[in-house]
């Protein structure tokens, strides 16, 4: 195969695709331009989804006509000047390549001016070429102005999501901002509307009330502490606040957002014994290190970070992390937790079944042979199946006995099954069985949340949800399905928001309907550690014989496990 060199504009758009992947990432190099020129305010507007217009404003230093030209060029930079640079970054941005390489997949409009000049310089670019320059009257700083993203790689341009995901992408790196650099005033325009604003203050508290809401930022516990050459700061939720995903963990080193392992695992090693299993905290640590001590250049976007001394950062974050917490009183001491196990909330198990209670057993039908365990496919003469609940183990399973052995059946998973296929059932049929709460229950979402959930207010209507939008990014639930009157309307809502912003926007109409049943009958189903009373093990086991798959819940993880009679008689040596 020969080798050939490529021309520089196809080399111009390999290099877009490096750093360019959706409107997000222009605004992501954009606002870190803004950052390391000083800026105080900052504005970003989107249009289309970023597809028709992305503008970022700032006040920072702004550059001299001679600095524009050369800004436009690849590897041009005031960040760098030897490769030992490379190895010490103190800068959010340093590559030299996100103006040219927006400039090369559209067309963009730059407007700058330095605070002594009398008049700011304005270039246009089209598809990496500049067509105009000309000063302009402007105020000092910087305003970058992209439209027609991708409008030569149409490859790229097919790829991009739906208008609203998209814009959940540029909510996410304008929060990221605002969280790293609290003492900037920063705005947010969606499509002509003001979808947050920051006063930047330079509390870290004021950032999260902008962008996550006041439930967020009042459970939030301050975490601080110090090694040599290495530090963490910021804020984590107490054990009471958490979510079903980590999209509320938030890092960042030497402030610049990134994706770490290491610090991930030792922020949820420290909630271990804190939060329920499957539930992440809310959090937002900044650790600064020697700037020698970390190489950012291990990713294209600069995601990605390698620390020189991540065993360090680990036990930093963790042990940071573990003195909130006992701060706010959640943690005992290790005298306390060494002293041994926790009391017990219950029996280990409910008890036998009470004499005289369904004499004959229970029996169900559990669906087509075919699909069916052995212990399952064990039947009586009427071709039912013959289960009779023994008691509860631990408060979590179900022990039931066949005619062939001894089954264990997951009670949270039994009944989140029994749920889904109930609601979904109500969904096609439009009748579900809701039921009108006695005083509305107001929750506030973050605006990426709201977006989302604004587009599935049909749908949760017809399982049984009914809301109405209540002032910016908050929503008034007025009724719950009938499962859910014991839970928190508001947590409950919550979840299935989060779960809208973390679902692949490609997925299909059908799949995000999926996700709030799923999401619904997770949250109404009986939870693990909840004591069962013989009849309601009964009518339990007796729902989930009438399902269609009984066998697995909505997640596809299995509801029973099977000890077979020959299995025990073995084991006793029978």
């Amino acid at each position: 195969m020969k080798i050939t060199i490529l021309d520089e504009t196809t080399a111009s758009k390999i290099a877009a695709g490096e750093v360019i992947e959706r409107p997000a990432s222009v605004v992501k190099e954009l606002m870190e331009n803004a950052m390391d020129a000083g800026a105080r305010r900052v504005e970003v507007e989107i249009r289309g989804g970023g597809r028709e217009l992305i503008r970022v404003s700032d006040d920072g230093a702004g550059m001299t006509p001679e600095d524009a030209v050369l800004s436009l060029q690849r590897h041009a930079t005031s960040k760098i000047r030897t490769a030992d640079d490379l190895f010490a970054i103190t800068t959010l941005g340093f590559r030299g390549e996100a103006l040219p390489s927006i400039g090369s997949v559209s067309h963009l409009t730059l407007v700058s001016r330095t605070a002594d000049a009398e008049a700011a310089t304005r270039l246009v670019v089209v598809g990496g070429e500049v067509v105009e320059m000309e000063e302009v009257g402007a105020p000092p700083g910087t305003q970058v102005s992209v439209s027609r993203l991708f409008f030569n790689t149409p490859a790229r341009l097919k790829f991009l999501k739906r208008d609203e995901v998209e814009e959940g992408h540029v909510v996410d790196v304008f929060v990221r901002f605002l969280f790293s650099h609290p003492e900037t005033a920063a705005r947010l325009l969606i499509n002509g509307r003001e979808a947050m604003q920051y006063p930047g203050s330079g509390e870290l508290r004021a950032a999260v009330l902008s962008a996550w809401g006041r439930q967020a930022a009042e459970a939030m516990l301050p975490v601080r502490l110090a090694l040599p050459g290495m530090s963490v700061s910021g804020l984590v939720s107490n054990p009471a606040l958490h979510r079903a995903g980590r999209n509320r963990e938030v890092f960042y080193i030497n402030r610049r957002w990134v994706r770490n392992r290491t610090l991930t695992h030792a922020l949820e090693e420290a909630y271990r014994e804190s939060l329920p299993q499957g539930r992440f905290p809310t959090a937002v640590l900044l650790v600064d290190v020697d700037p020698g001590a970390v190489d950012v250049n291990v990713h294209p976007t600069k995601a990605e970070v390698r620390l020189s001394r991540e065993g360090e950062a680990h036990h930093l974050v963790s042990q940071a992390v573990r003195q909130g917490l006992a701060n706010f009183g959640a943690a005992g001491s290790a005298e306390i937790r060494s002293a041994g196990p926790p009391p017990s909330t219950g029996a280990p198990f409910a008890g036998p079944a009470p004499q005289g209670a369904l004499p004959g057993g229970w029996a169900g039908t559990l669906g087509a042979p075919g699909v069916l365990s052995a212990a399952f496919q064990q039947t009586a003469g009427d071709g039912r199946i013959e289960l009779r609940p023994l008691a509860q183990l631990r408060q979590t399973y179900i022990l039931a006995e066949s005619r062939q052995g001894l089954l264990l059946v997951d009670q949270h998973r039994a009944q989140e099954r029994v749920l889904y296929e109930r609601f979904a059932a109500a969904r096609l049929s439009q009748r579900s069985q809701s039921q009108s709460l006695l005083s509305p229950v107001s929750a506030q979402l973050s605006p990426r949340e709201a977006e989302a959930l604004a587009g599935e207010l049909e749908d949760l209507a017809a399982m049984g949800l009914a809301l109405e939008p209540f002032g910016a990014n908050a929503f008034l639930i007025r009724a719950v399905p009938a499962e859910l009157i014991k839970d928190d309307p508001a947590a409950v809502l919550r979840d299935i928001a989060e779960h809208l912003v973390t679902e692949d926007g490609g997925k299909s109409v059908e799949r995000r309907r999926d996700r709030l049943l799923i999401t619904l009958s997770c949250r109404s189903a009986v939870k693990a550690g909840e004591a069962l009373s013989y009849d309601e093990m009964v009518e339990l086991l007796k729902d989930l014989s009438n399902t269609a798959r009984p066998y697995t819940c909505p997640h596809g993880w299995p509801i029973v496990m099977t000890i077979s009679n020959f299995e025990i008689d073995r084991k006793f040596n029978r």
